[in-house]
């Protein structure tokens, strides 16, 4: 009788343990495992993480007397560079369907939480075929790769994924280019792919068994080229994705009326602050390409900023909230443009009136701005035939539909064969007559603006 008690516990313990999801036999339950596992080894594989060869995912009950099964898997163990030793699992969420007589799984790829996590205090791990996992993280190490300097700053060549769209209105003005926001956020780590040169400047701890940049060194150890950039401990990715366009300059003063000889030369200031720190970014072919996206290291729980500067001008926009801190009005304006074809004749010279536009950026340098953001300048341009007649700022004038006369100031002009003068008028001004006089002549020209 002994014996025989001893037999049918040998083969009841040998056996496979019976599952059930919510009191009904299981139909898939290897498919859902073998698919949670090919997940799991994805994503270590993709984060730096290390994991055993025998890593693999299992279903969770409460307790060892229990059969029917969590809603989650359990898969690992597997620890990220982030990862605390004693939280080595992943967890994938389950679904059920009854599909005759049994229950038929699905299993979402992506783990949540995202983390790794310890199991909870008397859960069990089991698998059909009666395997269980060694205990704790079965022997592995947090693995040691290497971290982005403090203050690492780059230009990526794609943004992230989980970012957070910016309202359509974030747009930050230019001279040479205008910046729209157009997502923003903190990721604790990054792809290497999208700067792979920012490798070349990791820090590479003490106990690290990464292989540089170069290629495996002997005595380095085996493992394979980082894939993540990581930020210093205790800090976070500010990420900032920007559309580029062309600028006020791209349509006010013609390549030609420019010192620098073309349009859009200049290339203004781009840096994240937090705190009072600041990170610039010295990309002046980048910061005129038509998508930018920067990143830049901070530390966790601060309030980064990003700061445009040009010709004294400086503008934010908060890469926590997406809050656009005051600028001019007149920057966010579509259609304050209006190329001109009028011409009059005055005593001893003609005058063509060339283009009219509603600026910030005032002058062929755009070194003259208004005093007030809720102000901007009327800028015309004229040329004079011939070309060394004596026409002034003094014989400009803009009338107001209210009847107010506005006097013209002269503004700089880099090539003497134009005219540039200016008006300053309010950033919500729609129409106005620019009138020319001279000898007791004048001539008008409407501009108009939406």
């Amino acid at each position: 009788m002994i014996l025989f008690v001893v037999v049918l516990a040998v083969v009841f313990h040998s056996s496979s343990p019976a599952l059930y999801w919510q009191g009904e036999p299981l139909g898939n339950a290897q498919q859902v495992l073998t698919e949670a596992s090919g997940g799991m080894r994805a994503v270590a594989a993709a984060n730096e993480a290390d994991l055993l060869p025998q890593s693999r995912c299992y279903f969770s009950l409460p307790n060892s007397s229990a059969h029917d099964v969590a809603d989650y898997l359990r898969c690992g163990p597997v620890l990220f560079p982030w990862s605390a030793p004693s939280a080595p699992w992943l967890s994938y969420k389950l679904s059920g369907s009854f599909t005759g007589s049994r229950e038929e799984l699905s299993v979402s790829l992506a783990p949540a939480p995202a983390l790794t996590v310890r199991l909870a205090k008397g859960e069990v791990l089991r698998r059909p075929d009666g395997a269980t996992p060694s205990p704790g993280a079965g022997g592995l190490a947090v693995p040691v790769v290497p971290y982005q300097p403090a203050g690492w700053g780059g230009v990526l060549s794609a943004p992230p994924s989980g970012l957070q769209p910016a309202p359509v209105v974030d747009l930050i003005g230019d001279w040479g280019q205008s910046y729209r926001l157009v997502a923003f956020g903190e990721v604790d780590r990054l792809s290497a792919r999208l700067d792979e040169a920012a490798l070349k400047m990791a820090v590479d701890p003490p106990g690290s068994t990464w292989a540089t940049v170069t290629g495996n060194v002997a005595g380095k150890g085996s493992r394979p080229l980082a894939t993540l950039l990581l930020p210093p401990r205790g800090q976070v990715f500010a990420v900032a994705e920007l559309a580029v366009s062309p600028g006020e300059d791209a349509g006010a003063v013609p390549a030609q009326a420019n010192a620098a000889g073309q349009a859009g030369a200049d290339t203004p200031a781009l840096g994240v602050l937090d705190g009072g720190v600041t990170t610039t970014f010295s990309t002046p072919e980048a910061a005129r390409s038509p998508n930018l996206t920067l990143a830049v290291s901070v530390p966790a729980g601060s309030k980064p900023v990003l700061e445009i500067s040009d010709k004294g001008l400086t503008q934010q926009v908060s890469l926590v909230g997406g809050q656009l801190a005051p600028g001019p009005a007149v920057l966010s304006r579509p259609g304050t443009n209006e190329v001109l074809s009028a011409s009059g004749v005055l005593p001893g010279v003609t005058v063509d009136v060339n283009d009219a536009a509603l600026v910030w950026f005032a002058g062929s340098d755009g070194g003259t701005v208004p005093p007030a953001y809720d102000e901007a300048y009327l800028q015309i341009l004229a040329s004079t035939t011939p070309l060394d007649a004596n026409l002034a700022a003094s014989n400009f004038t803009l009338q107001l539909p209210g009847g107010e006369v506005v006097r013209a100031q002269a503004l700089p002009d880099s090539d003497r064969q134009a005219i540039v003068v200016g008006f300053l008028v309010p950033a919500s001004f729609s129409n106005g007559t620019v009138i020319v006089s001279a000898g007791g002549r004048s001539f008008s020209v409407p501009v108009a603006f939406p």
